[in-house]
C-alpha cells in the first residue's frame, strides 16, 4: 500500500485510548502515528472543524449475505427464532419479497453487506457464516477471520461441541443462544453447559432468554453477549438485559441483518439506547473497545500510538462525543479510513483521498454529495448493486 505523505488532522476532537480528547491526530503508512502532535512540514493538514474522531466501529454480528431483502416476519411475535427460521426459509425461492430482491450471486450479496457497514461508519465486521471467497478479496470493511462458530443448537445439534472444541482456546467462538422467550430458549444455557461450551472464549449472541442467573453464569465464566436489540424486538417484542454484561465489560453490539435487525449499525445503536439500559459511554463500548475485547482484535477498537488507523469521523452533533455517536446516522459520517486509506468521505475532506494517493468517484449519500474510493464505486456499478440511498454519479 502506497501513501504519498503523512496526514496530520488538525482542529479535531479525537476520542483517545484513555478517554480524554486530543486536538490532532497523525496518521502514517496505515498507523497513528502521534496524538496532540504538531504537523511536519511533509504532511497534508487536514482541518476537521472540531468533528469527532472515533476508532472505527466494530459490527460484531452481521449476516453479511444476508442484507439485500427487506425486514421480514409472518407472525405478530415469534416465542423462539426457530420458529422464525421454519417460516422464512421454504420462502427463499418462492416469495417475491425475497427473491426478487436477492442478487444474483453469494458475492455480490456479501458486497452489499459490506457496503452497508461501510456507510455506517463500521471498518471491522464479524460475520456469522463461513469466509465466502469475496470476503478474503478486497471487500469494503475489514472482516474478521479468526474466530470459531455454530448458528445455534436447534441448527447444528451435536455438531455444536465438535465445533467449541475444535476452536483455538485464544479465538472466540459465537453462537447464538437464549434467541426467544420459551422454555427451549431459557434452557439452551444448560445445555452449554454440559456440552463443555460454556468457556472463557464462548461468546453468545442475542441471550434474550437470559435471567439474571443466567447473566451471572456466563460472566463467571469468562463468556460474553452480543446484543441485537432491534432484531429482538421485531421478532419477539423484547429484548436482553444487557446491564451485568456491561458492567463486567463483556458486551459488543451486533446489527445481525436487515431481514430482521435495522438498517445498519448506527441505527442499532439507537435502537440500543431508547432501551435505557445503558449510558451512551456504555454504548459507545460496545462498538469500540468492547467489541474488540469479545472478539480477541488487538488492534481494534482504540486510537492510540502505534495502532492500525481505523477511525470514523462524525460530524458533531452535540458537544459530548458519546451523545454525537449514540444520535448519529449514517448522514453524519464525514470519513471513513481503514488502515489509513480513506474510503468514504464528505467533499470538504477531499485532500484525505489525495494524500493517500486513492482515486475517487462522486457518489449520493441520503441526497448529500460524497466521495468514494474508486475501487469500491467501480465494484458497485460494474456489478449493479443496489444500495437504498446510496448512488454512484461517476
Amino acid at each position: 500500500m502506497f501513501f504519498s505523505k503523512p496526514i496530520t488532522f488538525v482542529n479535531a476532537q479525537v476520542l483517545t485510548a484513555e478517554g480524554r480528547l486530543a486536538r490532532t491526530l497523525r496518521v502514517k503508512r496505515g498507523r497513528i502515528d502521534g496524538i496532540d502532535v504538531a504537523p511536519d512540514k511533509a504532511d497534508a493538514v487536514v482541518d476537521l472543524d472540531r468533528s469527532f474522531v472515533f476508532p472505527g466501529f466494530i459490527n460484531a454480528h452481521d449476516h453479511l449475505e444476508l442484507n439485500s431483502q427487506p425486514r421480514l416476519k409472518w407472525r405478530p411475535k415469534y416465542s423462539n427464532a426457530s420458529e422464525w427460521i421454519a417460516d422464512f426459509q421454504p420462502r427463499f425461492d418462492s416469495d417475491p419479497d425475497l427473491a426478487v430482491t436477492t442478487p444474483a450471486t453469494l458475492d455480490d450479496r456479501v458486497w452489499i453487506g459490506g457496503l452497508k457497514n461501510l456507510l455506517a461508519g463500521v471498518t471491522t465486521v464479524c460475520h456469522h457464516n463461513p469466509m465466502h471467497r469475496a470476503l478474503r478479496r478486497r471487500f469494503p470493511v475489514r472482516v474478521v477471520e479468526r474466530f470459531g462458530y455454530s448458528h445455534s443448537l436447534h441448527i447444528d445439534g451435536d455438531a455444536v461441541q465438535t465445533s467449541h472444541r475444535r476452536t483455538p482456546s485464544e479465538w472466540p467462538w459465537l453462537i447464538h443462544a437464549g434467541e426467544g422467550l420459551d422454555d427451549a430458549a431459557r434452557g439452551e444455557l444448560d445445555a452449554f453447559d454440559r456440552l463443555g461450551c460454556l468457556a472463557p472464549n464462548t461468546v453468545f449472541i442475542h441471550g434474550v432468554a437470559f435471567c439474571r442467573d443466567a447473566a451471572a453464569r456466563v460472566i463467571d465464566a469468562g463468556a460474553g453477549l452480543i446484543w441485537c436489540p432491534s432484531s429482538n424486538h421485531f421478532l419477539f417484542e423484547a429484548t436482553a438485559d444487557v446491564r451485568a454484561f456491561d458492567d463486567a465489560d463483556r458486551l459488543a453490539l451486533g446489527s445481525d441483518s436487515r431481514l430482521s435487525g435495522a438498517r445498519d449499525l448506527l441505527d442499532e445503536l439507537q435502537s440500543a439506547r431508547d432501551t435505557r439500559q445503558l449510558s451512551a459511554e456504555g454504548l459507545a463500548r460496545t462498538i469500540g473497545s468492547g467489541a474488540a475485547r469479545l472478539l480477541r482484535l488487538e488492534d481494534g477498537g482504540r486510537l492510540d500510538v502505534g495502532a492500525r488507523a481505523d477511525l470514523t469521523v462524525l460530524r458533531p452533533t452535540a458537544n459530548c462525543p458519546y451523545d454525537t455517536l449514540v444520535g448519529a446516522s449514517r448522514s453524519d459520517v464525514r470519513l471513513t479510513m481503514m488502515s489509513g486509506e480513506p474510503a468514504v468521505a464528505e467533499l470538504p475532506l477531499a485532500s484525505v483521498f489525495d494524500a493517500s494517493a486513492v482515486d475517487t468517484s462522486a457518489a449520493l449519500l441520503d441526497r448529500s454529495p460524497r466521495l468514494v474510493a474508486r475501487w469500491i464505486a467501480k465494484h458497485v456499478t460494474k456489478m449493479r448493486l443496489s444500495e437504498p440511498g446510496f448512488e454512484v454519479l461517476n
